[in-house]
C-alpha cells in the first residue's frame, strides 16, 4: 500500500511538538521540513533549532532539505538513529555529484538517499544518478508553503519517471489530499506527504486512517 509520510512545516517548537506527538501512533515515519529562509522564503523551526528538535523527536522520520547548503545542515542530524531518508533538492546542489557521494560517504548508518525536483525542474537532471539513490521526491506545488493548489503537469512527470525507473520509489509533496490521491496512486507514487490535509483541520491521527482508508478502496 502506499505509504503516508506526514509533512511538518511549522515555525514554532510548539506546533513540531504538537503535530509531532498527535500522528506518532498512526504513522511509522513523518516527514521534517527543514527551510533555510534562502532555499525558500520561510524558515522553519526544526531547521533553526536542529538539537532541540531531535530531542523531542521518538518516531522515524526523513529529512527535506529546503536549504541552500544541504551538506552543511545535515551534518546537525547525521547521527541520529531514527534518520531513515535524506532528501535533497536538485536545485540546490551547485555539483550534485559531489553533493551525493558527500552524503553517502558521511552518513554513518544505511539511510536512504532521495533526490527532489521542484516543478520546473526537468526530470532529465536525474539520468546521470538514477542508479545512486534510493528515491526521488516529486514537488507538487512550489516549495515553502503549505496548503497551495496542487500542479497537474506533477502527474506526468511521475509517470515518465517510472517508465525510466519503475523500480524507483517515489513520493510526492504537495497538494496531496483525498481530492489527488487516486490521480498520484494512477500515475504511480508509492509515498505520499501530506501536511494541511493531515494537520490544517481536525483530528491529524483520524485524517491518516481517513486518508490511509481511501488508499485501500482505490488500490482494492
Amino acid at each position: 500500500m502506499i505509504e503516508i509520510i506526514p509533512s511538518l512545516l511549522v515555525g514554532t517548537e510548539t506546533e513540531f511538538k504538537t503535530q509531532t506527538a498527535a500522528v506518532k501512533g498512526a504513522v511509522s515515519m513523518i516527514q521534517i521540513d527543514l527551510a533555510d529562509g534562502n532555499f525558500v522564503p520561510n524558515t522553519t523551526w526544526a531547521f533553526t533549532h536542529p538539537q532541540a528538535a531531535q530531542r523531542v523527536l521518538d518516531i522515524d522520520f526523513e529529512l527535506h532539505l529546503m536549504v541552500a547548503d544541504p551538506l552543511t545542515t545535515l551534518e546537525q542530524w547525521e547521527d541520529n538513529p531514527r534518520l531513515r531518508r535524506v532528501l535533497i533538492h536538485v536545485e540546490s546542489a551547485l555539483d550534485l555529484n559531489q553533493t551525493i557521494q558527500s552524503t553517502i560517504q558521511n552518513l554513518k548508518s544505511k539511510i536512504d538517499i532521495g533526490l527532489v525536483l521542484n516543478p520546473e525542474t526537468p526530470i532529465t537532471v536525474l539520468d546521470p544518478y538514477i542508479n545512486s539513490i534510493q528515491a526521488i521526491m516529486f514537488m507538487g506545488v512550489h516549495p515553502g508553503f503549505q496548503g497551495q493548489e496542487f500542479i497537474p503537469g506533477t502527474l506526468d512527470r511521475i509517470r515518465m519517471l517510472k517508465v525510466k525507473a519503475p523500480q524507483q520509489f517515489v513520493e510526492i509533496d504537495g497538494g496531496v489530499n483525498e481530492s489527488t490521491l487516486s490521480d498520484l496512486i494512477s500515475a504511480g507514487a508509492d509515498g505520499v506527504c501530506p501536511g494541511s490535509a493531515i494537520f490544517g483541520k481536525g483530528n491529524p491521527a483520524e485524517n491518516v486512517r481517513s486518508m490511509r482508508a481511501l488508499i485501500a478502496q482505490l488500490t482494492a
